[in-house]
């Protein structure tokens, strides 16, 4: 990928960023560790997240590399 590809690429990203609620279940072995991207409520059992992403499926991508980080 060259420069005028990745220019293209954020500019892409950048005008076609939405936020998206992706509600999933709370894993069992959940915690905090560090910083959270994104804006997020629990209720019970019930995880709702406002992810940025260019589409839902990115979103739910994002969110669960998010909660299956081991670090």
């Amino acid at each position: 990928m060259n420069s005028v590809d990745m220019a293209t690429n954020l500019i892409f990203r950048a005008k076609n960023l939405q936020e998206f609620v992706v509600t999933t279940e709370l894993p069992d072995d959940f915690g905090f560790h560090g910083v959270i991207p994104f804006d997020m409520q629990i209720t019970g059992n019930i995880l709702e997240a406002r992810v940025w992403a260019v589409d839902f499926d990115e979103a739910v991508y994002r969110l669960n590399e998010f909660l299956q980080n081991d670090d």
